[in-house]
């Protein structure tokens, strides 16, 4: 297997930022391209907001999300020069296969958040939407739990 395009999906929080650091190495190892994908989904982020002001707060929202795409570009990109990144409008999961369809993708390397099972039955898992659907190999990353010492003591 021959990997050159890697497609990294992240909706920038703490949470899928595991899938870097697997897909990081994986370029590397591999010198391929890292392709990170963002995509902003209107209607979810305008259900929350009411009033006049929530057409300009959603083009403040959207805004804000390209910005931190690009410095999550920029971080990696020090670390592996063939890195670049693109913003996509619409329904996670669609664009993402959309994406990796376009692009060739070789790889996709995405998070896994732990949602509860009323938000998988209201909302599903778009890990699964992609999984289901994606023209490539679909690498899901998790980021391990921490685990705790809690009160343990030896005596000797």
């Amino acid at each position: 297997m021959q990997i050159q395009k890697i497609l990294v999906p992240t909706d920038l929080r703490l949470e899928s930022m595991a899938a870097f650091r697997y897909a990081l190495t994986l370029a590397k190892l591999f010198d391929a391209e890292l392709i990170l994908l963002h995509v902003f989904e209107e209607l979810y982020s305008f259900d929350n907001e009411i009033g006049l002001g929530a057409v300009e707060l959603l083009g403040v929202k959207k805004s804000n999300a390209e910005r931190e795409l690009a410095l999550v570009e920029e971080h990696l990109r020090a670390q592996h020069p063939k890195c670049r990144s693109c913003f996509r409008v619409g329904t996670p999961f669609d664009q993402i296969v959309r994406e990796a369809e376009n692009i060739g993708a070789n790889l996709i390397v995405m998070s896994s958040h732990s949602y509860s099972w009323l938000d998988r039955i209201l909302h599903g898992s778009e890990a699964e939407g992609v999984l289901r659907h994606a023209p490539c190999p679909v690498l899901i990353a998790k980021e391990p739990k921490q685990t705790q010492k809690s009160g343990s003591s030896t005596q000797s």
